[in-house]
Formats: C-alpha cells, structure tokens, sequence
C-alpha cells in the first residue's frame, strides 16, 4: 500500500518553511524548504535542516536549491523530491496513502495550480486538494469563516503577504505581495553594506531581525544594537560591526509600508458592508512575519484598525490545512440539512 499513513494532512509548503500538520494530532514537521545536491553527481545529499547546515560551509561541489520561489514552485523535480521526503518524514511508520490539502498564494496562476497537483499526484497520492493561503490561514486562526461577517487576515510568510477579506466562507477580495519576510533580511543586508561596509549572510539578517528589529521604531528610545560579523567590502577579509536598532528599522521599514499600503488597497475594494464588520472584528496577522515587535501596533497607528496576531501565528497556514476536510465535511452536512 506504499509507505504513507491513511491521514489527512495539511502542508504549508512555503519559500522559507514547509510545514505539515496531521489533522488531530497537530505539527508532525517544520523543516527549511531546500535541497543540497552533489554537483557532480546531481545527487540529493540533504534536505530541510540538514541542508541548511551547509548554506555558506561547503565547497563549490554542493549546489543548494530553493524550490519554492516567492511563493510559487521554481523547480517542480526538487520539490517533489523534498516534499516525498518531507512527508514520509512526517508519517513515519504509516503504510497507507494520506489526503493532503496543500497551501498556495491567493492568485497563483491555473498553470501553476495544476502543476502543484501533478506534483503531489506523482508521489502516489490520489486526494489532494489546494486551498488558497489566506483562506487556510484565517481557518487556522480560529476565525469563524461560515458567518457572514467580514474579517481580514494578513499572512506575511517568508516568500510572500497574503492579504484577504472574508465572509461567508468564501475570500471576497485578496491581494498576493512579494513584500514579505525574505525581503526584510534582504533589506537589512543592504542597509549594513551601505553603512558599514560590511556583508553579512541571510543568517545573520534574520538575527537582527528578530533579536532587535522595530516595527514602531522610537530615536527617542535607547538605542539596542548587536555586534555582528561578516566580510569587508573594501579589504575583503573578515570584519565587524556594531548594527543598531535604528539600521535595522530604517532597513525593514521599506517592507512594512508596502504591507500596509496593500493592506489599503483590500479594504479600498472592499464593499462598505464588510468594511463596517471589520471596523469592528480588526485585522489577524499570521505567519512568521508577523512576530516583528510591534508590528501590530504599528499597523494598527496607520489604520486606524484594530490589529492583532494569531495565537500559533507561524502555524496557522499548516493547521488550516489539515482542518480543511472537516471544513468541507461541515459545509456539505450544512448543504444536506437545507435541503430537507
């Protein structure tokens, strides 16, 4: 019967993280999403975490590839194999084939939505359904999706911010941006280079990020800093660096205001109806990016709109997915019982 468990799960197949959640017992994996591979060969030698131990650490003999792009496939071998083996990591000692629900962006292409099916079809799974990532996160979230009330969920992965409107069980407007995790890391590379001459990896970003990044950013306020290391432009040997809090506001704030202004322009296509629903239900955040300190608050001052993060905010696109079953299952008895 194959090496997969008769379960249903939910995979957040995303540009940073894959995450999978088995429904009714809750996250079964959290794993870098890359690949390394022999070059030579052209061998898989690792995936996930193990991979990404060799990022920057290896010879030019291993190539490490990041099959998901923006939140979107970009190499579909790859991420077949990775998600083959990120599944069976998952399931374990389960010997029949799973249903999997599989997040994507609110508006990947019909190409690619098919392309991501066939993917998952190809590791001999015949029950596979994909469910736009904003829908997914806001079920994750708790939010009660069958009234018909409007809600607003905002889910900055790595890769991507989704951003919708709700209501009835159904996404009423929605946006896609690339502004998201990623290009927080990317901009805060930037504005070290500029201001110390100074090039740090990824890593080293995301700790910046995490350990003193601002999204309300006070120059009133002590300014926090962190002693980070990494190449010199000009002599090219090893170096560091005192990075403050106010370099890595300056550098992340370019993403959070183009977040806020596609956030404007969902509520801008919003009918007035639910837009009255959400001046009173606020905005949920989801997704890693949205643990940057602050960034509530900061969302919340120029909008004029309640805005809170989700309990398990890294998780919801995950658990949103593994519930999708149940929800389809609700939906369709609801059908039943109006029909009597």
């Amino acid at each position: 019967m194959g090496i997969f468990g008769k379960q249903q799960i939910g995979i957040d197949l995303g540009t940073s993280t894959t995450i999978i959640y088995i429904a009714r017992k809750g996250i079964a994996l959290r794993q870098p999403s890359i690949v390394a591979i022999d070059k030579e060969s052209g061998e898989v030698v690792a995936y996930g975490k193990e991979a990404s131990k060799l990022v920057g650490r290896t010879s030019n003999r291993y190539e490490m590839i990041y099959p998901i792009r923006k939140g979107v496939i970009a190499n579909f071998s790859m991420t077949k194999m990775m998600l083959g083996h990120f599944i069976t990591q998952a399931l374990r000692h389960s010997f029949s084939k799973p249903e999997v629900v599989i997040s994507s962006p609110s508006q990947i292409s019909k190409v690619e939505r098919k392309a991501l099916i066939d993917a998952i079809k190809s590791l001999g799974i015949n029950r596979a359904m994909i469910v736009e990532e904003a829908f997914v996160a806001a079920l994750g979230a708790n939010l009660a999706l069958e009234e018909a009330r409007g809600k607003m969920i905002v889910d900055i992965g790595g890769g991507t911010t989704d951003i919708a409107t709700l209501s009835y069980g159904e996404i009423v407007d929605s946006l896609t941006l690339s502004a998201a995790s990623n290009n927080m890391n990317e901009e805060i590379q930037s504005q070290v280079r500029q201001e110390h001459n100074l090039i740090i990896g990824n890593y080293t970003a995301e700790t910046l990020k995490i350990v003193i990044g601002e999204a309300l950013y006070d120059p009133k306020e002590e300014n926090d800093h962190l002693i980070v290391k990494g190449r010199d432009v000009i002599t090219g040997v090893p170096n560091e660096a005192k990075v403050s809090t106010q370099t890595v506001a300056k550098a992340i704030d370019v993403v959070i205001h183009q977040i806020i202004l596609g956030i404007k322009q969902v509520l801008e296509l919003t009918p007035p109806e639910l837009s009255a629903d959400i001046m009173e239900t606020g905005i949920i955040l989801t997704g890693g990016g949205s643990l940057l300190k602050h960034l509530p608050e900061r969302i919340e001052k120029e909008l004029g709109l309640s805005v809170r993060r989700a309990d398990l905010p890294i998780d919801c696109v995950a658990m949103g997915a593994g519930r999708m079953f149940n929800e389809l299952d609700r939906q369709s008895s609801a059908i039943e019982r109006s029909l009597r």
